[in-house]
């Protein structure tokens, strides 16, 4: 499977997609710095913009899609762990 591409929202906006189909799970927007350089910042996805958490700051887009990581599994049985049961420790731990 091929990651997507950053979508282009305006000149300086991008939409990052992973496992949701239709949201977004983060937005970079490009700004420049003191020295007149690029810098992109990654905020987590919200509808309202006062919601948005800022995640990181990187020196080009290609970083910055890097940095949007994919939401983890879940296990059909919804427990973390090994599918042996055993923890880290080397107790098997019983399931309820």
């Amino acid at each position: 499977m091929t990651r997507p591409n950053p979508i282009r929202y305006d000149q300086d906006t991008w939409l990052v997609m992973r496992n949701d189909p239709v949201n977004p799970k983060a937005i970079i927007q490009r700004r420049r710095d003191g020295r007149g350089e690029d810098v992109f910042f990654v905020s987590r996805w919200a509808l309202d913009a006062g919601a948005r958490v800022l995640m990181g700051t990187k020196g080009s887009l290609a970083e910055a899609d890097d940095f949007v990581r994919y939401d983890l599994p879940t296990k059909r049985d919804g427990r973390d762990g090994p599918p042996n049961g055993i923890d880290g420790d080397g107790v098997q731990r019983r399931r309820i």
